[in-house]
């Protein structure tokens, strides 16, 4: 009886110490927002978005400690369409302008492993780019509502600022440790072509920084034609914060080169100023786009973006945003959101979006 009672006392600590090394969260977001169109050669378009500041979401994380620092994790999510029965994986709207009129796949938001330890930080999957992590860091919109940078046209495959590939298949990303707040990055997505392997190919590069008020990143991105010897696009990307407590400023500036598969040849530059001031126990966001296109097309751009984001609780905000943008020569811009590509020059949006 006693070697019995010593037997579950054992089996109950080692349990124990398991279950303290090891976890696995669930998270999600649901987001609702109602969007007014305008500006349109089609007219106005009045719908309920999910996804408007960021695609509504379901997703587990899990972490298990190795011993010695070292740490293995996983993330899983896949998106889901709240105003309808449809899901969504993310990534590029369909042409139709929204996600959820599209083909998706089941995780598609994410889904990698990773491993973290004193030598820095290893993944690999599908996961975002170095070059949206900068961008969706240094916009004041967060790459969401209708005053985002990675405005598009309604197939979704040209930027007022480029995302540099929002998430990367089949990649690899390594992280240096963080040293005196410097961290370096590198990241290769393969093509995974038979008898080509740099077809389709994507590599890139980033270097941060970020103590206290401060952030600063620069990244590079360059992705292969499906015949591995052209550059499809080249992406360089600095942007930078600064928190003064009263207010935030946030800058960008982007050079875009290349010659894609489909389409013709990229040459331009963008630039972008904004601001979040805290506001009557909120946010109040702005920015200014300007994209300069240095091909013979000449279809410059500029965006104006504002809006507000009120907290009801840790996990609960609403939000209001509007932005415009000014197309010259046939600038296919339109205002959209995070997971609607937009149909007109003009948008409303006006929504709630919780966090669990």
């Amino acid at each position: 009886m006693k070697k019995s009672l010593l037997a579950l006392a054992v089996l109950t600590a080692v349990t124990g110490v398991a279950s303290a090394q090891s976890s696995v969260t669930v998270y999600g977001k649901i987001d609702l927002g109602l969007v007014l169109d305008s500006g349109a050669a089609a007219g106005k378009s009045v719908r309920v978005d999910s996804g408007v500041t960021g695609g509504s979401r379901l997703g587990f994380k899990g972490v298990e400690d190795l011993g010695g620092g070292m740490k293995a994790a996983f993330q899983l999510e896949t998106g889901f369409c709240a105003d309808s029965a449809a899901n969504t994986s993310g990534g590029t709207p369909a042409a139709q302008g929204n996600f959820c009129t599209g083909s998706n796949s089941f995780m598609g938001r994410q889904a990698h492993g990773d491993l973290t330890g004193a030598f820095g930080a290893l993944s690999a999957g599908r996961q975002y780019s170095l070059g949206f992590l900068n961008l969706t860091t240094v916009d004041p919109f967060g790459t969401g509502m209708a005053g985002q940078t990675a405005n598009s046209n309604p197939s979704g495959s040209v930027y007022i600022m480029d995302p540099a590939g929002i998430r990367l298949n089949n990649s690899i990303q390594y992280s240096t440790p963080n040293l005196a707040g410097f961290t370096g990055s590198v990241e290769v997505a393969l093509g995974e072509q038979t008898g080509n392997w740099q077809g389709g190919r994507e590599v890139g590069a980033a270097l941060t920084y970020a103590s206290g008020p401060a952030y600063v990143n620069f990244t590079y991105y360059d992705k292969n034609n499906t015949n591995g010897v052209d550059s499809a696009q080249k992406d360089y990307l600095l942007g930078a914060t600064y928190d003064f407590g009263v207010v935030k400023l946030h800058g960008a500036f982007q050079k875009v080169s290349g010659s894609p598969t489909v389409g013709a040849a990229l040459d331009w530059r963008a630039f972008m100023v904004g601001a979040t001031v805290p506001l009557g126990g909120g946010n109040l966001l702005a920015s200014f786009i300007k994209h300069d296109d240095r091909s013979i097309a000449n279809q410059d751009a500029n965006q104006f973006g504002f809006g507000y984001m009120y907290p009801l609780s840790k996990r609960t905000s609403v939000y209001a945003a509007w932005a415009r943008v000014s197309d010259d020569h046939g600038a296919p811009y339109v205002i959209g959101n995070a997971t609607d590509a937009g149909t007109g020059s003009k948008a409303i949006n006006l929504g709630m979006v919780h966090n669990f």
